[in-house]
C-alpha cells in the first residue's frame, strides 16, 4: 500500500506540474516560441489520460489512504482538468451501476435513424463534446435550487431510466455537494481567467491545449464499450497495451477488469486480468480507432 501511495504521489506531482506549466508557468517563464508551444500542446494531450486516471482513482476512493485527502486531491485534479470532481463522480458511479444505459450509448444507431443524422452528434461527442459537457454541467448547480430541480427534470425528461433521474436530483440538490460544486466551478473559472491573462496575445495556444485534452479524453471515454450490447451488464473490453504505455493511462486498458472489480486500485488490474485466464479483446489502439466507424446498430 505504501509503495502504491508513493507511486501515486510521484504521478500527482507530474500531473500538477504539467497543469502549472499549462495555466501559467510556461507563458510567464519562457519566451514565445512555436516549437515550445507545440510541444506544450502535445504534452497536455499526452498527459490528459494520466491526469484523468488519477482523478478516476480518487472517484473510487483509491488514490489516497485518507478519505478526506482523497476528496481534496481529487477536487484539485478536477479543477486543474476543468472538470468538476463531484459532477464527474456522480456520472461515473452511475455508469458503473447502469452500464450502457440510454445516455451511455453515444454510438447507438436507433431504429429508423439514418447513419448521417446520428453521425454529427456522435463525432462531436467523440472529439471533445463529452468533456465539454462535463465543463458546463456545473452551471445547473450554480443556479438557485428550484431552477436546478426544474433544469434537471427538463434535461432528463425523456430518460427511461427513472433511477437516473432520482440519482441526479438527489445529487444536485444536496446542500453540501452544491456548495462544493459552486466553489470548484468558481475555482475553474478563476483558473481559466488567470491562464488567459498569463498567456496574453498567445491565449490561442492555451485554448488549443485544453481542446486537445478534451479531445483525447472524449476519444478514450467510450472506447472500451463501443459496439457492445445494451445488456452488457458489467462487461467491458480488456485490450493489450505494452506496460510502459499502460502507465500513461493508469492501466485503463483493463477496463473490463475494472468493471468487474471497481474496488481494485489501478496497480492491481494487470495481475487480476492474468488470474482470470481470459484473452484480450484486441489491441488498445484498435479499440480506440474502431470508433471512427461511427454510429452502429446495437444488439
Amino acid at each position: 500500500m505504501q509503495s502504491a501511495t508513493r507511486t501515486n504521489s510521484i504521478l500527482l506531482t507530474a500531473a500538477f506540474l504539467t497543469a502549472a506549466a499549462l495555466f501559467c508557468a510556461y507563458p510567464l517563464l519562457l519566451p514565445p516560441a512555436a516549437a515550445g508551444e507545440t510541444a506544450l500542446v502535445l504534452l497536455a494531450a499526452l498527459t490528459a489520460p494520466l491526469h484523468w486516471g488519477l482523478m478516476h482513482e480518487s472517484i473510487h476512493g483509491k488514490l489516497m489512504q485518507s478519505e478526506a485527502w482523497n476528496r481534496r486531491v481529487g477536487r484539485w485534479l478536477g479543477i486543474t482538468l476543468c472538470l468538476d470532481w463531484d459532477v464527474m463522480r456522480v456520472g461515473h458511479l452511475f455508469h458503473h451501476r447502469a452500464n450502457r444505459h440510454e445516455r451511455d450509448r453515444p454510438e447507438e444507431l436507433k431504429p429508423g435513424q439514418s447513419w448521417w443524422s446520428a453521425a454529427g452528434p456522435f463525432f462531436f461527442q467523440l472529439f471533445g463534446g463529452h468533456e465539454l459537457g462535463g465543463l458546463i454541467a456545473p452551471l445547473i448547480i450554480v443556479l438557485p435550487l428550484g431552477t436546478t430541480e426544474w433544469a434537471t427534470r427538463r434535461i432528463l425528461a425523456g430518460e427511461p431510466n427513472s433511477e437516473m433521474r432520482m440519482v441526479a436530483l438527489r445529487a444536485f440538490c444536496d446542500p453540501a455537494r452544491r456548495r462544493r460544486i459552486r466553489i470548484d466551478f468558481a475555482a475553474i473559472v478563476a483558473l481559466l481567467a488567470l491562464a488567459i491573462w498569463c498567456w496574453g496575445a498567445h491565449w490561442p495556444v492555451f485554448a488549443a491545449a485544453i481542446a486537445a485534452r478534451f479531445a483525447v479524453l472524449s476519444l478514450l471515454d467510450n472506447a472500451p464499450h463501443y459496439g457492445t450490447p445494451r445488456d452488457s451488464g458489467t462487461r467491458a473490453c480488456n485490450s493489450a497495451l505494452p506496460r510502459p504505455f499502460g502507465l500513461l493511462v493508469l492501466n485503463s486498458n483493463f477496463h473490463g477488469v475494472h468493471h468487474q472489480a471497481s474496488d481494485l486500485p489501478w496497480q492491481e488490474l494487470p495481475q487480476a486480468f492474468a488470474q482470470t485466464g481470459a484473452a484480450y479483446d484486441g489491441r488498445w489502439i484498435a479499440t480506440v480507432l474502431r470508433q471512427f466507424r461511427g454510429p452502429v446498430r446495437l444488439s
